[in-house]
C-alpha cells in the first residue's frame, strides 16, 4: 500500500505536482515501450482474424473436392405415385424400366388367436404374478430362483470377458456349470487362478462380470447355470410389525435378522423365534412380526422366490436370432413388451385394451426364412398359453417381387438400390394387364453443380476484397497508442475514433498476405496437367476468367452459359479441374492446390502470431511482446526507486528549510521582534 505523504509544509510549494512532472519526463521510455506493446498486440489480433479467413475458406475447398459437388444427378419418374427414385453421384446416365410390380415387401405379422384375460382386460401397468390368475391357463410355468437359473449368452465379438444380463432382482448365489458351445468350464475363486489356454472361467456374483481363461471366439454359445437370491434390508421408519419384501412370489427364506439378532428358521423358513415370530405371505412377499418392532428397527432378510421366461427368435439376412428373456414377478406386462422391443430381434408388440390381445409386428419387411415363419415363439408358454400366439396365424414377411429392364427379381424391402439408384415401391402395377410402365431416368444434375462452383467463385472474390483491403488500409503514422494519461483526457467516443486510426494499417503490404494473393492466382490459372482426355485443363476452358481491371486483383468471374455447357457435356472433367490428385503441384487440381497453399500461409502465420491455444513463448510476437513486458517490469521497478528519490529529497529540503525558519523564530523572539508582522 503506497504511503501517505504532504510535502510543502516548511518551503510553502506544491511539491507533490513538481515530482509528478518530474517523473513525467522520466517515463516517457515505459509509455514509448507501453505503445509498442499495444501495437504488437493489435498487429497479433489482427493477424489471428486473417488466419480465421484463411481457414474458413480453405474449409470451403473441401467441397470443391468432392465428386457429389460437380456429378450429382437428378431422378425422373415416368409415375411417382407407383416409383420413386434417387441416385448417387457415382451413378450412370441411364434409364431403367419397370414393367411389373407384383407384390410389396410387407413385414411380418403376428396376434392373439384369442382374448388373453379370463375376464374384464388386463392392466399392463399390474405386477404380473398380482395377477397371474386373469391370465389364460397354462400362462405361467413359475421357477424357483434357488433351484436354478439358465442364461445364454450369444457371442458378437471374440474376447475373453463378457456379463450376464442379471435380468433378475438379485445376486449370484452358486454358479452350477458353465459350458461354451458344449465345451465344461471349471469356475474359480478369483480372477488370479486363471491359467492361460485352460478351459477356467471367474464370475463376479455381484456384476455377473464373467472372466475366461481362453479367448471365446464369435458366434459361440456360453451357457450359465446358477442360483440366485434378493438381499434386502428394511429400516422401520416408525413402530410396527409389518415388513415388506422388495420382490413377491417367494419360495423362501435363507435367514432373517432384526437389529443383528439372527432369527432361527426351519428348513421351509418358517419361524422358530421365540423371540421373533412371524408369518410370511408368499404371494405379497408381507412379513407380519407377533410383536412390534420398535421404530428405526432394521430387518435383513435374504430369500429365493418365483420367475418364469419365455424364448423368441426372429430370422434375419445372417441367419436366425434367438433371445431368452426372464422376469420377476413383480414384472408389469408393459416391461415385458418394452423389454422385447428394444430386444435385438426387431419386433415391436403392444396390448390392444379394445380386443384384449397382442400384436406382434417384425420393424424388418420381406421374407428371410423361405422355410418357415419369420417370427418362432419356441414352444415358450408365457407366448402361446399367455398371449395366444401361434406361428400359424403369422401373416406378411413377404418380399417385393418386380421385374426391372426384362429382368424378375425380388428384394426383401421396397426401397432398394441397383447401380447407385435407389428404388421406392410405393404400389402395384402390371404392364402386361393394361397398366403403363414406369420409366425412371437418370441425368446429371447440372444446376446444383452450376451453383456450386458460383458459390466458390463468389467465396474467393469475397476474400480477395479481404485480404485487399487489409493490404492496403491507411497507415495513420500521426496516430500512436494512447497512454494511460492521454486516454484520462479523452471521452470514450474520442477514444474509439483515435484507436480506429491508430490501428489503421498494420497489415499494409504484408509480405506473407502478398504471397498468397499471388500463389492462388497461380493456382488458379496454372493448367492442370496429368492424364486423360478431358477438354477442360484450366478455368477459362469452362468460362471461369479474371475480371478486366486489374484492381480487383485478380477477383474471377463466370460466363454462365459457358461454365453450363461444359458441366452438360463433361461433368468429370469439371470434377477432375479442381479435384484431380498428383504427386506434384501440376498434376493436381485448383481446389487441392489451394488448400495446400493457404495452409502454409496459415502456419506462417501462426508462427508468427499463434492462437488461443498457444502461450507467447509459442510465437515470435508472443516472444516480443513477453521481452517488452519484462523490460516495462524492470523500468517500473527503477521508477518507483526514482520517485522515492524525488520524495526523500525533498523532504530532506522541508526539514532543512523548517529548521531554518525555527531558527529564525528564536532568533528574532530574543531581539523583541515578532516573526507574524
Amino acid at each position: 500500500m503506497p504511503s501517505i505523504r504532504f510535502g510543502g509544509i516548511a518551503s510553502g510549494l506544491d511539491t507533490e505536482s513538481i515530482i509528478k512532472d518530474m517523473m513525467r519526463v522520466e517515463r516517457l521510455p515505459v509509455d514509448k515501450l507501453k505503445q509498442k506493446r499495444q501495437t504488437i498486440e493489435w498487429q497479433r489480433d489482427s493477424y489471428r482474424e486473417m488466419n480465421l479467413l484463411l481457414t474458413s475458406f480453405r474449409d470451403k475447398t473441401l467441397n470443391m473436392r468432392l465428386q457429389s459437388t460437380y456429378t450429382s444427378k437428378i431422378t425422373n419418374s415416368s409415375n411417382s405415385d407407383k416409383v420413386t427414385a434417387t441416385a448417387a453421384a457415382t451413378a450412370g446416365n441411364v434409364s431403367y424400366t419397370l414393367s411389373k410390380v407384383e407384390q410389396l415387401a410387407t413385414s411380418a405379422t403376428n396376434s392373439s388367436s384369442d382374448t388373453i384375460s379370463k375376464s374384464g382386460k388386463i392392466n399392463t401397468t399390474d405386477q404380473l404374478y398380482s395377477i397371474k390368475d386373469n391370465f389364460q391357463s397354462g400362462a405361467f410355468q413359475w421357477k424357483d430362483t434357488g433351484e436354478g437359473i439358465q442364461e445364454q449368452i450369444n457371442v458378437n465379438a471374440a474376447g475373453k470377458e463378457f456379463t450376464l444380463k442379471s435380468p433378475l432382482t438379485g445376486s449370484i448365489d452358486n454358479i452350477n456349470s458353465v459350458n461354451v458351445s458344449g465345451t465344461a468350464y471349471t469356475v474359480v475363486e478369483s480372477a488370479d487362478e486363471l491359467t492361460e489356454g485352460s478351459n477356467q472361467v471367474f464370475i463376479d456374483k455381484e456384476t455377473g462380470k464373467m472372466s475366461f481363461s481362453n479367448e471365446i471366439v464369435q458366434d459361440s454359445k456360453i451357457n450359465v447355470d446358477y442360483t440366485s437370491s434378493v438381499n434386502d434390508t428394511v429400516s422401520l421408519s416408525k413402530a410396527g410389525n409389518k415388513v415388506s419384501l422388495s420382490s413377491v412370489g417367494i419360495t423362501q427364506i435363507k435367514s432373517i435378522s432384526v437389529d443383528g439378532q439372527v432369527i432361527s428358521i426351519d428348513e421351509d423358513g418358517n419361524s422358530t423365534s421365540e423371540d421373533y415370530p412371524f408369518t410370511l405371505d408368499k404371494e405379497t412377499g408381507k412379513i407380519t412380526f407377533a410383536n412390534e418392532l420398535k421404530a428405526g428397527s432394521k430387518v435383513e432378510v435374504s430369500y429365493h422366490h418365483n420367475y418364469f421366461e419365455f424364448e423368441m427368435a426372429t430370422h434375419k439376412d445372417s441367419g436366425q436370432v434367438s433371445e431368452k428373456f426372464l422376469f420377476d414377478g413383480k414384472a408389469s406386462l408393459s416391461k415385458v413388451m418394452d423389454t422385447v422391443n428394444k430386444s435385438d430381434l426387431g419386433v415391436n408388440m403392444f396390448y390392444d385394451e379394445f380386443s384384449d390381445k397382442v400384436t406382434m409386428t417384425r420393424t424388418d419387411t420381406g421374407n428371410f426364412n423361405a422355410a418357415g415363419n419369420e417370427i418362432d415363439f419356441m414352444g415358450s408358454s408365457f407366448l402361446t398359453e399367455g398371449l395366444k400366439l401361434s406361428e400359424g396365424n403369422e401373416k406378411g414377411g413377404v418380399n417385393a417381387k418386380f421385374i426391372l429392364n426384362g429382368l424378375e427379381t425380388e428384394r426383401t424391402s421396397n426401397n432398394f438400390t441397383v447401380g447407385g439408384v435407389t428404388f421406392t415401391l410405393k404400389d402395384k402395377f402390371d404392364s402386361t394387364a393394361g397398366d403403363p410402365p414406369v420409366t425412371v431416368s437418370v441425368q446429371n444434375d447440372t444446376t446444383k453443380a452450376f451453383d456450386n462452383i458460383k458459390k466458390f467463385v463468389e467465396d474467393y472474390n469475397e476474400l480477395i476484397d479481404k485480404l485487399q483491403g487489409t493490404m492496403k488500409e491507411e497507415k495513420y503514422r500521426d496516430y500512436a497508442p494512447l497512454t494511460d494519461e492521454e486516454r484520462e483526457a479523452l471521452s470514450d467516443d474520442e477514444i474509439e475514433k483515435w484507436e480506429e486510426k491508430a490501428r489503421s494499417g498494420l497489415l499494409r503490404n504484408d509480405q506473407t498476405l502478398s504471397s498468397l494473393l499471388n500463389q492462388m492466382r497461380m493456382d488458379f490459372y496454372t493448367p492442370v496437367a496429368g492424364e486423360g482426355d478431358s477438354m477442360f485443363n484450366q478455368l477459362s476452358a469452362i468460362g471461369i476468367t479474371t475480371t478486366a481491371n486489374y484492381l480487383d486483383g485478380g477477383k474471377l468471374q463466370i460466363n454462365e452459359e459457358k461454365l453450363k455447357e461444359a458441366l452438360e457435356k463433361d461433368a468429370d472433367g469439371v470434377y477432375n479441374l479442381f479435384a484431380a490428385d498428383g504427386p506434384t503441384s501440376s498434376e493436381q487440381g485448383i481446389a487441392r492446390r489451394l488448400r495446400d497453399s493457404l495452409s502454409n500461409s496459415i502456419t506462417t502465420i501462426t508462427q508468427r502470431a499463434g492462437n488461443g491455444m498457444q502461450t507467447n513463448s509459442q510465437f515470435t510476437l508472443g516472444k516480443n511482446l513477453d521481452e517488452i513486458n519484462s523490460r516495462i517490469t524492470d523500468m517500473e521497478a527503477r521508477l518507483t526507486e526514482k520517485e522515492d528519490r524525488f520524495w526523500k529529497q525533498f523532504t530532506a529540503m522541508e526539514t532543512a528549510m523548517q529548521r531554518m525558519n525555527d531558527q529564525m523564530n528564536y532568533m528574532m523572539s530574543q531581539l523583541g521582534m515578532s516573526t507574524n508582522a
